[in-house]
Parts: C-alpha cells; structure tokens; sequence
C-alpha cells in the first residue's frame, strides 16, 4: 500500500519539476501568446546560445493568423534572476547572415517553434557564454555564479488593410527565461 503512493508522488515531483523547467507563456494578446527558450549551443566549441520563440494562437476566430514576425521587433534584455539589469548589449564587430523573414501563417490553435538568432558577433576563446541577437545586441554572460535570464517585448504595429482578426498586431511582453551556463570542459 505504501509503494504506490511513494511512486504516485515521486512522479508528482518528477511532473512539477518538468513543469517548472518550463518557460512561461506571455498573457495572450489579440489571440496569440509567445515565450522564449534559450538552450545551449549545439557545438562544443561555440559560446552561442540558440534562442527560439514559440508562437501559438490562442484566439478563437477561425483560419491562419498571418505575424509578420521578424526578432528586430524584439526588444531584449538581459537581467540577473533578481530581476538587476546585465550590462547593455556590448558593440562586438557582428558579420553574420540573416533570413529574410516573410509573414508567418499560423492556425488556429496551432503553435509554432522556430530559432531566431543568427549568431555573428565576434568572440575570443572565452568561459563566457554569449547570447547574439544582432549586431548591437550582443550579452557576454559572465560565469559568476549568478543566474542570468532573457526577456523581452514583441511590438507588431498594425497596417493599413489588416484584417481585424487574422492579421496579429500588439505589443506582448515576453516572460523571463533562463540563460544556460557554459559547459565544463
């Protein structure tokens, strides 16, 4: 009797800690909600973090909600987990590539995952780790011991001819995420 309710409560604390690795998702605005993910760099050479947005469409008006998203109209920000502002983005020489980014169709209660940072800034053999958003928006992250997280506002001003519903236009504060340590080697 007492086994299955260590095993119920155990996979109740292995539930809430899946949970709470989570980002958060922003408050819905116009029908969409966003959060950020930062994970570490894929390679083990590389100080770059890779930062995603997820998107999903929350309102309930039928069809594609067409975002003409694009990470310029981020405004990020860099803070210690007490919430104290990092250091503004530092002025690296940045030489990278960029997509080209089109409006992005996206269902009704669809969500949508996708990388938005093209890493280009200039480094030197570091134990930091970086977060490059573009040219003059680049975050060395110290590793001392503080925990850092990235946040920011995504700002889609409306057009002429929108559609009401189906063309996403708002201002949606994206949730504090928390940045990756750099890997021991």
């Amino acid at each position: 009797m007492r086994k299955p309710v260590l095993l119920v409560l155990t996979l109740l604390i292995l539930a809430i800690g899946a949970v709470a690795q989570e980002s958060a998702w922003s408050k819905p605005i116009n029908g969409l909600r966003a959060r950020l993910l930062v994970l570490p760099s894929d390679n083990p050479d590389s100080p770059f973090c890779r930062v995603f947005i997820e998107l999903q469409n929350v309102g309930n008006t039928g069809g594609q909600m067409r975002i003409r998203f694009n990470p310029d109209l981020i405004t990020f920000q860099v803070t210690e987990k007490s919430g104290k502002q990092l250091l503004k983005p530092s002025s690296e020489v940045w030489d990278g590539m960029v997509p080209k980014w089109e409006t992005t169709q996206l269902p009704w209660t669809g969500t949508i995952k996708f990388q938005i940072n093209f890493p280009g800034g200039g480094y030197r053999l570091t134990d930091k780790v970086i977060v490059d958003m573009g040219p003059g928006r680049t975050w060395p992250i110290p590793q001392d011991g503080v925990e850092y997280e990235l946040s920011g506002k995504l700002s889609i001003p409306r057009q002429t001819g929108d559609h009401p519903f189906l063309d996403w236009s708002g201002t949606m504060e994206l949730p504090a995420v928390a940045i990756p340590r750099a890997k021991s080697k």
